[in-house]
């Protein structure tokens, strides 16, 4: 007699482990990061003493580009000139690939100049560790106050179907880290790592 019941069994068995091992690698084996430069053209963000976070934030951008692609990502920006993008369409862009994570890159502003701090955003489970990497990295390298990773309901954390992120690099109604800002030394820093985040949790989901 033979033995259909086992070998169906076994068919659903391997089909189970295909779909958990195409799961698992759209979140940890992706290869693609899109790097979303917060705000552009008429949208200025964050300001203070003619010092807009746009210019910042694409900076940021582009250089963690220039990172990525050095460590062998594929890398997509959102906006790579100094225009406005509405955030409808960078989540729709970013929705485009397959097998990838969004990053969006923004520096803070607060009526109270004394607050500092580096903070990084999240809304699925699925972007916690990403957020979390991210924001231990900063820390880690620039050693301002950590001002925590933190759930919000951001239209494009919310509308990005893969693993999304928010960064707010420092405050630039803060004198002093505003002028660290405005070093390129620094810009690049935070670049490098936000890079070594997303490494890791290439690495370690």
């Amino acid at each position: 007699m033979k033995d259909h019941g086992g070998k169906l069994f076994l068919a659903w068995g391997l089909l189970a482990l295909v779909f958990f091992l195409g799961t698992m690698g759209a979140e940890a084996g992706f290869k693609t990061v899109i790097i979303d430069a917060g705000h552009g053209g008429h949208d200025l963000g964050a300001s203070r003493s003619l010092i807009y976070e746009k210019h910042l934030n694409l900076d940021v951008a582009r250089r963690l580009e220039r990172t990525l692609r050095e460590s062998g990502f594929r890398t997509v920006l959102t906006r790579s000139t100094d225009t406005f993008i509405p955030l409808s369409a960078r989540s729709a862009k970013a929705n485009k690939y397959r097998n990838a994570i969004f990053v969006s890159i923004h520096f803070n502003w607060s009526w109270k100049s004394k607050v500092t701090g580096i903070e990084t955003f999240y809304r699925s489970s699925t972007s916690r560790n990403l957020a979390s990497y991210i924001q231990r990295q900063l820390i880690g390298k620039i050693g301002c106050t950590n001002r925590g990773v933190k759930s919000a309901n951001f239209s494009v954390l919310r509308k990005t179907r893969h693993p999304a992120v928010l960064v707010e690099g420092g405050f630039v109604s803060n004198k002093s880290e505003r002028v660290s800002m405005l070093d390129a030394r620094y810009r690049q820093v935070v670049a490098d790592s936000i890079a070594r985040g997303i490494l890791e949790y290439r690495k370690k989901g």
